[in-house]
């Protein structure tokens, strides 16, 4: 009968829930705050449906584990490491301000230091399952302000464990070295253990999973790595929820990353709604009527404490504004450890007095109004901070002088210099494009415009920046950056500079397609769309498929879902606007290379018409334009010729072309 009890809570639990986040969505209020009235009403100052409240804070655990697992499925040891300022300076800047403001304010009503102390403490942590989650709905996480938030979410979750260790003191009991030492050295081990893991262990393991073709494996050893490594930090005195983030961090380099992402979400978002339920049953809505001054002052207070000292590290290390602000609204909350840090600290002896209930109550109050204020923080930053901004005027985006980039033209401008955008500007500078990118991420223009790359601080939703780098005379707009909104804003703030520019946008949804194109991109890549191309092509490998049929499937796929994205528009490719292109006719271009036996050789020579099926549209020669050219036209090194075809037929001609 007690496990039919089990069941009985879940059932109410998700019932409720179901019902409540539906009719949230219905008027656009995040899931979250319905998970969290839930609890309110189920809970122990509510209805009391609940009976066993152990089982929900355990499964909750669990579901927090999960989130922090995916999200170390998108942070590696080398992007830690790239956000190591981020992560110890601004973290550990943050962590102290926000510490020594509580203390000295909460001094004020204790007048005891311990206690203040530990109060600072409290108030230093965000929340990691609430903001982590936002971002990850949002699509955000790899956005510089989505890695600036979580850097410190990072440093926060360290955090505890210190702050745990120094409870004891704080309460009157001594600490020692006998104390420290472990700790120590179970955090060397820990460190050791993940470059391990990451660099050799997992990999293999996850290969050899692979190769038995059995997906219920995969998912049992994906479990089993996620909560064994939390179950690990756990019993070396850190947090389960560290230790899932350092699972993912493991997996995260893995080519199976997307694959893992795929088959936990099912299970995270299911024990993570728990979570929030959780939280929710804590609330004691008979306290907030009876005390509706303080909760609004306790949690107004909260804010605007965390909210400006959260802002402030980005500041100092010279990020823009905009994403200063957004971070700082994003972590002005508090966090689900503080919870677990205040339960601790009482359970060692510190007296918090009259403050607990208050801090629970303001505590779950700026969780739920988490997702208004950081949805709010966008709409301030792109209205009234924006306008403010273009009348006081701001820097240049870089040191170098106006006319020096007023005389290149006919240029490709980057937005975003991440993995996309480095292995673009390469291949530009390889074949001799001229360039100008766009960065926003202050440390990489430092480190990049050092090695001689033309790399410019600025924010590209800004007319006067984009034109700083000769939007108006380039012919190229590549927008290779992670965050939707700032996506609209520069497309549509590039089209309305240049309506002559092409404008290619790389997105992370197939759903952000329409919306770009109605705004003035010319091409949108969807990343979803690409992984999944990567993912069935893996499949169809890993069964044998012939590659021939991998390469139609692919083809096939691309076609029928977005087969616009294939081609760049007809009058931007040749002078001519005569050719009458068919739906079952592809073109290609192709540039021949030294050494290629048709260098030399006639038009005539190569028969490629009767050989392979193509035609020899035109042959560009540097300024030179030969259309229909002559059976006796000579080809040379370099010369670019375009091609038309049966696709088929075109890939043959390349390699007949190509042929030494």
């Amino acid at each position: 009968m007690e496990q039919v009890g089990y069941l009985r809570d879940l059932l109410i639990i998700f019932a409720c829930s179901a019902v409540v986040v539906y009719f949230f969505d219905k008027i656009k209020i995040p899931s979250v705050v319905g998970f969290m009235i839930s609890g309110v009403f189920l809970g122990p100052h509510g209805l009391s449906l609940i009976r066993d409240l152990h089982l929900v804070e355990l499964l909750a655990q669990i579901g927090v584990a999960l989130l922090l697992f995916t999200v170390g499925l998108e942070f590696s040891m080398t992007k830690i490491f790239q956000l190591r300022k981020i992560v110890f300076f601004g973290g550990g800047l943050q962590v102290l301000l926000t510490c020594g403001a509580v203390s000295v304010i909460a001094h004020r009503f204790t007048d005891d230091w311990n206690t203040s102390i530990f109060i600072g403490f409290l108030v230093a942590l965000s929340s990691s399952a609430v903001v982590l989650k936002l971002l990850l709905d949002k699509a955000e996480i790899n956005t510089m302000q989505g890695q600036n938030i979580t850097g410190i979410l990072i440093f926060q979750d360290l955090c505890v464990v210190p702050m745990m260790i120094l409870a004891p003191a704080l309460a009157g009991h001594e600490i020692t070295p006998a104390v420290l030492t472990p700790l120590f050295i179970k955090s060397t081990a820990l460190i050791l253990s993940l470059i391990i893991g990451t660099r050799w262990i997992v990999p293999n393991i996850l290969s050899r999973v692979v190769e038995t073709r059995n997906r219920e494996l995969f998912i049992i050893v994906i479990l089993l790595l996620c909560l064994g490594t939390a179950y690990v930090t756990f019993a070396a005195g850190l947090s389960l929820a560290l230790g899932a983030f350092l699972a993912g961090m493991m997996i995260s380099d893995s080519e199976y990353s997307h694959q893992v992402v795929s088959e936990i979400l099912p299970f995270r978002d299911a024990l993570n709604s728990l979570f929030f339920v959780s939280i929710g049953m804590l609330l004691d809505l008979s306290y907030v009527v009876e005390n509706p001054g303080v909760v609004i002052a306790v949690t107004l207070g909260i804010f605007f404490i965390k909210f400006p000292l959260a802002a402030l590290p980005s500041i100092i290390l010279r990020y823009p504004l905009r994403f200063a602000v957004i971070t700082g609204i994003s972590l002005a909350q508090i966090g689900e450890f503080s919870f677990v840090l205040a339960w601790f600290g009482m359970s060692v002896g510190i007296d918090m007095g009259g403050f607990y209930q208050p801090f629970i109550t303001a505590a779950i109050m700026t969780m739920a109004m988490t997702p208004f204020m950081m949805e709010g923080g966008r709409v301030l930053c792109d209205t009234l901070l924006e306008k403010v901004l273009d009348r006081g005027g701001r820097k240049r985006p870089s040191e170098k002088g106006e006319d020096e980039y007023n005389l290149i033209r006919d240029h490709v401008i980057i937005v975003g210099f991440g993995l996309n955008g480095k292995n673009l500007a390469r291949v530009l500078r390889d074949t001799g494009v001229p360039y100008n990118i766009l960065e926003l991420n202050p440390a990489t223009v430092r480190r990049y415009s050092r090695l001689g790359e033309q790399i410019h601080y600025g924010d590209a939703t800004r007319d006067h920046v984009l034109k700083h780098v000769g939007v108006e005379s380039a012919r190229l707009f590549v927008l290779a950056i992670s965050d939707p909104t700032m996506e609209r804003r520069i497309v549509q703030t590039a089209r309305r500079l240049n309506s002559r520019l092409h404008i290619i946008a790389r997105t992370r949804f197939v759903s952000e397609i329409e919306p770009l194109k109605n705004l003035g991109a010319d091409e949108v890549i969807p990343e979803e769309f690409e992984t999944s191309i990567e993912i069935f092509a893996h499949v169809l490998r890993v069964y044998d498929v012939p590659r021939n049929i991998v390469l139609e499937q692919i083809d096939d796929i691309r076609s029928s879902e977005y087969g616009m994205l294939r081609s760049l528009p007809e009058e931007r490719i040749l002078p001519s606007q005569d050719f009458p292109f068919s739906e079952k006719l592809e073109w290609q271009m192709m540039q021949i290379p030294p050494g290629a036996e048709s260098v030399g050789g006639k038009l005539a020579d190569l028969n490629i018409r009767a050989v392979t099926g193509a035609t020899v549209l035109a042959v560009q020669r540097e300024d030179e334009f030969s259309q229909n050219p002559a059976s006796d036209f000579i080809f040379r090194v370099g010369d670019m010729v375009y091609l038309v075809g049966k696709d088929e037929q075109v890939r043959d001609a390349i390699k007949l072309f190509q042929k030494k």
